[in-house]
C-alpha cells in the first residue's frame, strides 16, 4: 500500500514538472490541452494546476492556467525555479561541469542552474569556486576537493544571492580561469542577454572582467525571452551550453559573434 502512495505522489510530480516546462514553452495553456498533452484525465490536471498556483509557480485562469515564470520581468522564487526545465538543466550542468579542469579557478553564478553545476563539481578535486550563491555554497561546503570562497554582501532571498558593492569589490580581488553565468533570458534580436534581478548585474560583469573565459548556461526556454533589464552583450560570452539547437535565426548570431555553442547530453562538437 505505500508503495503504490509512493508511485503515485511520484507519477504526480513528474506530471506537474511537464505542466511547468510546457507553460514555460507557451505562456499559457488551457486544461484541455494538458489534459491531452499528459494522457492524464481533466479532473487530475486541475488539481495538479490548484497545487502549483498555491506553490506560486502558475496563474489559474478560466479554463487553463498561465506561468507566473513566464511574465516579463517577474522575479521567481530560487525554489519555483527548480520546478521549470530540471531535465534540460540537469544535461546542461553535465556539460558545462565537462568543461572544467581540475586546478581551475571558477566563479558559479546565481540560478538554479549554477546550483546544478555545483552538484556536478562536488567531487572533483583541486578546484577553487567562488561564488555569491548560497544555494552553490551549501552544495560545496563539504566537498574536500574544492577550495570554497563565499563573497559577502547584503542577502537577496529570492535567488539565494549575495548582492551589493561589497560583493563586487570582493570578486574583483579574483582571477577566474572561467566565469560559469546564467540568465533569464537570450534576446539575440538585440544581442543581450537579460537579467529580472537588476542587482546582480554588476556582479555578473564584474566576474567576466576578472575570468579568462565566460560560459553561459542556459536552457532553451531562454531564447527570444526579453526581460526588463539588458544586461550583457551578447558579444561577451565565449561558449553557450544548451540543450537543443537554438532557433535559426538565434544560431546565425551565435555565429556571426564567435560564440561556440554546446548542447547537454550529446558529445563535443565543432563550433555552430
Amino acid at each position: 500500500m505505500i508503495t503504490r502512495v509512493r508511485e503515485r505522489k511520484g507519477r504526480g510530480n513528474i506530471r506537474r514538472q511537464q505542466i511547468c516546462n510546457l507553460l514555460m514553452e507557451r505562456g499559457y495553456a488551457d486544461v484541455g490541452d494538458l489534459s491531452k498533452q499528459l494522457n492524464a484525465n481533466v479532473a487530475t490536471v486541475r488539481r495538479d494546476l490548484i497545487k502549483l498556483e498555491a506553490e506560486g509557480a502558475v496563474e489559474r485562469v478560466h479554463g487553463g492556467a498561465y506561468a507566473r515564470a513566464a511574465q516579463t520581468g517577474v522575479l521567481v522564487d530560487f525554489s519555483l525555479r527548480t520546478k521549470f526545465q530540471s531535465d534540460a538543466k540537469r544535461a546542461i550542468a553535465r556539460k558545462v561541469a565537462s568543461l572544467i579542469e581540475n586546478g581551475d579557478t571558477v566563479y558559479l553564478d546565481t540560478g538554479t542552474t549554477a546550483a546544478m553545476v555545483a552538484e556536478e563539481l562536488v567531487e572533483r578535486q583541486p578546484l577553487v569556486v567562488v561564488t555569491n550563491s548560497l544555494a552553490v555554497a551549501q552544495i560545496l561546503l563539504m566537498s574536500r576537493g574544492i577550495n570554497l570562497y563565499v563573497v559577502g554582501g547584503r542577502y537577496l532571498p529570492h535567488t539565494r544571492a549575495l548582492i551589493g558593492p561589497m560583493t563586487e569589490r570582493e570578486i574583483e580581488g579574483f582571477r577566474f580561469r572561467k566565469t560559469i553565468l546564467a540568465t533569464a533570458g537570450i534576446d539575440y534580436k538585440n544581442r543581450v542577454i537579460t537579467n529580472a534581478a537588476f542587482e546582480e548585474v554588476p556582479l555578473k560583469r564584474a566576474a567576466m572582467r576578472q575570468s579568462d573565459q565566460v560560459i553561459l548556461a542556459a536552457d532553451s526556454s531562454k531564447f527570444g525571452k526579453p526581460s526588463l533589464i539588458s544586461m550583457i552583450p551578447l558579444s561577451d560570452i565565449h561558449i553557450l551550453v544548451t540543450d537543443m539547437d537554438p532557433p535559426p535565426e538565434a544560431a546565425a548570431i551565435l555565429r556571426s559573434l564567435g560564440i561556440e555553442v554546446l548542447i547537454g547530453g550529446t558529445s563535443p562538437k565543432e563550433p555552430h
